[in-house]
């Protein structure tokens, strides 16, 4: 069985206007507020399902002066949601509605964010089920996206960018061909890395052993509070991460509070005076 999508990390502009694209136009719940443990005058912001479930989980970098992004050799693409049957029709009016452009495609809804980042809705016969549907949002239950489906890689060689996935158990890969030889520049919209899910720590090690073994260049394998994070390049230089599901984001709030407070993982918390000095104070 293929490893599924646990999130997806991108870069944004600005809080403000990603959030109202995400909690109030989409129906997604801000479920972490928190920030970037490499950099932490970065914010890190995750949306997802009430419960922030892996494989639901959409997760921003903001950086208030980033430029636009140029996208060249390798690089990651469109990402498709899944939403229930009978649901684009709701989902071209709601977006219109909101003055979102889109598209018609191959049976999907294609639209992008407000920082460039390309989505597609694809209809599957599932529901997000009555747990996991958030509750802020005018969006009904049967309508509401369910998780993520796919990420395209945009690489100049697909059987060698399969073949790599595959070593860790991706086998259901999505890829464009790139003719470009010139590095793709990060910016507004990029997506930094896809992260897959690994069920248990053992199963992390193993992928870490693997990766070892065969010189796959290793970025880092660290603890984030949440989850635990093993990151890889691939041949063409994308971030690939794998995590883990546990303990999740009930960590250190309960499902019913998640993203209602400007939350910092145990290693972090004894720096929380100064890292709030860098937000002008608590952040929301």
């Amino acid at each position: 069985m293929s490893k599924k999508i646990h999130h997806i990390s991108a870069f944004i502009k600005d809080f403000e206007t990603s959030h109202y694209f995400y909690q109030d136009v989409l129906g997604y719940k801000f479920v972490k507020n928190t920030v970037n443990q490499a950099n932490v005058k970065m914010r890190h912001l995750f949306y997802g399902d009430y419960a922030g479930s892996p494989g639901t989980l959409l997760t921003f970098f903001e950086i208030p002066r980033i430029g636009k992004s140029y996208n060249e050799k390798a690089y990651f693409g469109q990402v498709t949601l899944a939403v229930p049957k009978n649901s684009l029709n709701f989902w071209y009016e709601r977006l219109n509605a909101y003055e979102v452009e889109t598209e018609r495609k191959e049976n999907q809804l294609v639209f992008s964010d407000p920082d460039g980042l390309t989505f597609a809705l694809s209809e599957v016969s599932e529901e997000i089920t009555e747990q996991n549907a958030t509750r802020h949002t005018d969006i009904p239950r049967n309508k509401q996206i369910i998780r993520i489906l796919d990420v395209v890689y945009h690489v100049p060689d697909a059987d060698k960018a399969k073949s790599f996935l595959a070593g860790f158990g991706v086998n259901e890969v999505t890829t464009r061909q790139t003719l470009s030889k010139e590095k793709t520049r990060f910016g507004r919209g990029t997506i930094d890395h896809v992260a897959y899910e690994a069920e248990t720590k053992e199963e992390l090690d193993a992928l870490y052993t693997f990766a070892q073994t065969n010189d796959i260049e290793v970025e880092e394998y660290v603890d984030r509070g949440y989850f635990i994070s093993l990151y890889v390049r691939d041949p063409f230089g994308l971030r690939i991460e794998f995590a883990n599901v546990t303990p999740g984001f009930t960590l250190d709030e309960p499902v019913d509070e998640l993203g209602t407070h400007f939350s910092l993982p145990p290693f972090l918390e004894p720096r929380r005076t100064e890292i709030e000095t860098y937000f002008g104070g608590k952040i929301k």
